[in-house]
């Protein structure tokens, strides 16, 4: 399993899965993924859960995974199992337990691992462009808040996801940001807009009182790099996703 490391404090385990090295790749959910809900094969997946587990030395119930509608919605997790009825249609997740590793799927959109030490509070959220401009990232602090948490204390880190050069988009969406955060709507002179949800995302966070300088911009873009992350928007949605971890040792 190949992987990225995130931006996190000590004490706060935090990645973001690589599809592989190398390439070509003999279907578009090859070589790592354990999404189990874009149509890979279902003994695959569960292969590569498996791998996952023992890199991360902890039992499989204790890996905490939602199914992603590009919601708003908050989940915080107070015990394991998580209750799997309660994961359907959560874009966050939120824990003060240590040894629960967080998880997100993601193929463009952005992932955000989230973490107050002080307070022993982690989260991650899959930041689609939905997301962003409805209240996920809002609802997410606010989750932690509850646990303690304070904002200027919380460090964010970005995964890897779609660079606004790749990412353009619609009027009907570029509006939707130009209206809240100018700064992330870009002509690229293509004769469409282009969003920067990297930008948007910050704005998002510094709003609810995070400090500009605790946050990690995105790394390399998902959509220009094949050999190394699937993309949604290259692929089409029916392909692999990384995986986002976070978890307090």
């Amino acid at each position: 399993m190949l992987k990225i490391d995130l931006d996190m404090p000590a004490g706060v385990r935090a990645f973001s899965t690589l599809r592989g090295g190398g390439g070509p790749y003999s279907t578009p959910y090859h070589n790592f993924n354990v999404c189990r809900y874009t149509g890979d094969d279902l003994l695959h997946a569960a292969i590569c859960a498996e791998i996952l587990r023992r890199h991360l030395g902890v039992a499989a119930e204790a890996i905490v995974m939602p199914r992603q509608t590009h919601s708003d919605r908050v989940m915080t997790v107070e015990s394991v199992p998580a209750d799997a009825a309660a994961l359907e249609g959560v874009d966050a997740l939120v824990t003060d337990r240590r040894g629960v590793a967080l998880c997100v799927n993601t193929a463009d959109c952005v992932p955000v691992a989230l973490a107050d030490t002080v307070a022993g509070v982690i989260a991650v959220a899959h930041c689609g462009w939905r997301g962003v401009v409805n209240d996920l990232l809002p609802n997410t602090i606010a989750a932690m808040k509850r646990l303690g948490a304070e904002p200027g204390r919380i460090r964010a880190s970005m995964g890897p996801s779609i660079c606004p050069r790749c990412f353009e988009v619609g009027e009907e969406v570029a509006s939707q940001f130009r209206s809240r955060w100018p700064v992330s709507v870009i002509d690229m002179g293509s004769g469409k807009p282009h969003v920067n949800l990297a930008a948007a995302i910050r704005c998002r966070l510094t709003a609810d009182g995070l400090t500009d300088s605790n946050i990690t911009d995105p790394g390399d873009c998902t959509h220009c790099t094949p050999q190394h992350f699937f993309s949604a928007r290259r692929e089409g949605v029916e392909s692999g996703r990384m995986l986002t971890v976070v978890m307090l040792d």
